[in-house]
């Protein structure tokens, strides 16, 4: 497979934090409350005859990327609901290549430079991005090591054998681990422009020189 079919069949790149920010209601329009289904789904460009027949195709099925891109643009623009919704939505998805480990790098290629002094847009998404691995993380193995697994039934009738199971802890995926902290700490106010101090920064996205928050990641 050449690069460029390899890049038609990964999802598109989301719109990097300053674009994001800029204006907040584009996500808030984009992505409704009711009805999440209608835009839970894979956004690579469909064949043309699925295009020209959509009420005669199927609809597209939703990715881990998909969904992961869709929770980074909650998180930034700072709309709770939304990010937890998909957050729980994502550990729902129990298949295995929704492991949070096996989440596709983002930049496969041409990575931003995070490590440099005069940052991109494009290395404050990456190193949002990474740090948002280690909320879920953290977010996934809280339920699995009380005794939830990700494959749960949504009503638990026996939860002794849910604990007797064995317990397979979530890991954040390799390039996470290796993105650089950027060179120099650049902030993300939340919805109302307030931005933390360094004492209250969220740790896990300081490690990587994004100053923001905490989400509220915990759920169920």
């Amino acid at each position: 497979m050449s690069d460029s079919q390899a890049q038609s069949l990964r999802e598109p790149i989301p719109p990097t934090p300053s674009r994001l920010l800029a204006d907040r209601t584009v996500v808030l329009q984009k992505y409704p409350l009711r009805r999440p289904m209608s835009w839970r789904h894979s956004l690579v460009s469909r064949p043309l005859l699925h295009r020209m027949l959509p009420l005669l195709s199927p609809s597209p099925s939703d990715t881990p990327s998909a969904s992961f891109y869709r929770l980074y643009q909650f998180f930034v623009i700072d709309w709770t609901v939304q990010f937890r919704n998909e957050l729980e939505y994502f550990w729902t998805r129990s298949e295995p290549a929704w492991a949070l480990s096996a989440l596709p790098d983002p930049y496969p290629t041409d990575k931003p430079n995070t490590g440099s002094v005069t940052n991109s847009d494009e290395a404050l998404q990456y190193a949002i991005m990474a740090g948002l691995c280690y909320i879920m993380e953290k977010a996934y193995n809280r339920l699995i090591m009380r005794g939830l697994p990700r494959d749960a039934p949504p009503i638990v009738d026996d939860f002794e054998e849910l604990q007797a199971r064995p317990r397979h802890p979530e890991s954040v995926p390799a390039w996470a681990e290796a993105v650089v902290p950027l060179g120099e700490v650049m902030d993300i106010p939340d919805s109302e422009g307030n931005v933390p101090t360094d004492e209250d920064a969220d740790e896990d996205f300081l490690r990587f020189g994004v100053r923001v928050a905490t989400p509220h990641w915990v759920f169920v």
